[in-house]
């Protein structure tokens, strides 16, 4: 039987474990042992740290199964390779994004609670998006672990929907590419385009495919180009209502008769986001919405969502159309 007392306790220090793994990133430390054979002290040497805190890390960190220790020799665990850099599977970037403006902005969330107001906004004075565009490395990282994230969640988007119908879809706030990508691979005979703000697209080396094109803007000013489909993975809930009004009407202004988008989101209503909809209000005034929240967004633009589909165990895809 769960003891309330002793988990309670738990949670109390549990940003102990990630903030350890964090700064375990942060110095490289599992990259560095990746690369060769190291001893603690070759380790603290080659590092410059602290004899008994990096001891007590290293102790941690061996506890948790994130290396092994064998005749004194380090080596990373299945676990702590997923925080290596070059590892194709790499969670490294998520790892440091999370500890860092988004840590301090939920240090104050009563910020929030009293004036629902961005706490984000409050601290650095600026809003979320327009921080990191003023911040290079900031905007990298980011873009980083959201590619991270995306391997994993959108692997399967090519095979749950049949993008057959469609001579073009574009991916509007596509970051890295990985989304469609991924459907440019599946389907050779349709155009794919990447868009998103030139500073995002320099991040990514793109290799150049046939069927594979990036148009580099802003989806809150008029785009110049035409679609058959439109996919807007995880963007509207980064935006309060007002705003993913103009993103949705930019939207349909490039979409071709009968054109469908494709809205993936986490939905309120089928899973439990409270605290992913906390963090998005902490950060950027938004939330996760329910299925009914989204169709009167939608309604702005005459749009119905006339099916969903489940792409992974968090995120659903809203297939939307103008039904008039």
């Amino acid at each position: 039987m769960e003891n309330p007392h002793q988990t309670l306790k738990n949670i109390f220090t549990s940003y102990w474990h990630f903030l350890a793994l964090q700064n375990a990133c942060k110095l490289d430390i599992f990259d560095v042992i990746s690369e060769q054979k190291y001893t603690f002290f070759s380790l603290k040497n080659e590092l410059k740290l602290a004899e008994k805190p990096l001891f007590y890390l290293i102790s941690f960190l061996e506890e948790e199964q994130y290396i092994e220790i064998k005749n004194d020799f380090f080596s990373l665990t299945q676990k702590g390779i997923l925080l290596t850099k070059n590892h194709p599977e790499s969670l490294k970037n998520a790892c440091l994004l999370w500890g860092e403006e988004h840590l301090n902005a939920w240090q104050n969330l009563d910020f929030t609670l009293k004036t629902q107001k961005p706490a984000f906004e409050n601290l650095y004075q600026l809003p979320f998006f327009e921080y990191l565009q003023k911040n290079p490395k900031k905007l990298e990282n980011y873009h980083l672990a959201m590619c991270e994230y995306a391997h994993e969640d959108y692997k399967n988007m090519a095979e749950i929907i049949d993008f057959s119908t469609h001579k073009t879809i574009t991916d509007i706030g596509g970051s890295s590419g990985v989304l469609i990508q991924n459907i440019a691979k599946k389907n050779p005979k349709i155009n794919c385009i990447l868009f998103d703000l030139p500073e995002v697209i320099s991040i990514f080396k793109h290799q150049k495919k046939d069927n594979f094109d990036i148009i580099s803007g802003d989806f809150f000013e008029k785009m110049y180009f035409k679609t058959d489909a439109i996919i807007l993975s995880r963007i509207l809930h980064d935006w309060n209502d007002e705003n993913c009004c103009i993103i949705l009407e930019n939207c349909k202004e490039i979409l071709q008769k009968n054109g469908i988008i494709y809205i993936i989101e986490n939905l309120q209503n089928e899973q439990k986001t409270h605290l992913l909809s906390l963090n998005m209000m902490l950060m950027c005034e938004s939330f996760e919405r329910t299925k009914e929240e989204y169709q009167k967004l939608l309604q702005y633009i005459d749009f119905e969502i006339i099916d969903t589909k489940k792409l992974n165990n968090l995120q659903t895809i809203l297939i939307c159309k103008n039904e008039l």
